[in-house]
């Protein structure tokens, strides 16, 4: 696997561990909502978007800092409550382990955005996005 897509899935890894709050899926396509059964929220979906890449040495040593974006989507009642719950809960779970499994240098989290994309009761979404900074050689 690619140093990128290792970083992802140790992403998912942690969130699908989490416990306060349990999510209730989290995958790596984006979610079609009305397929969802109750039972699934909050639901997350992660994607990797853009990525700033500089030479660190002349020897093909690089550094990208990677746009990672966990998608929360929440159903039901108290949906502004729901979604700070789940926020805290990620951004502690994912800043337990700043090395991202030992495949990137730190991860940070850059911003929390609202997402209105066909956003209607009783549902209710944001994009957290993370900065994760890795060193790779290209051959």
């Amino acid at each position: 696997m690619s140093t990128r897509e290792d970083i992802v899935s140790h992403l998912v890894k942690l969130l699908k561990a989490m416990n306060s709050p349990k999510l209730g899926k989290v995958v790596r396509d984006p979610i079609v909502v009305d397929e969802l059964p109750k039972t699934a929220f909050p639901a997350v979906y992660v994607e990797t978007t853009n990525e700033d890449i500089e030479d660190v040495t002349m020897q093909k040593l690089r550094r990208g800092v990677i746009d990672v974006e966990v998608v929360v989507i929440v159903g039901g009642k108290s949906r502004d409550t729901q979604r700070n719950v789940v926020v805290e809960g990620i951004e502690k779970a994912l800043m337990a382990d700043r090395t991202v499994g030992d495949n990137a240098k730190d991860i940070s989290l850059a911003r929390v955005e609202a997402v209105a994309v066909g956003e209607s009761a009783p549902y209710a979404s944001l994009r957290m996005v993370f900065n994760v900074e890795h060193h790779y050689t290209i051959t």
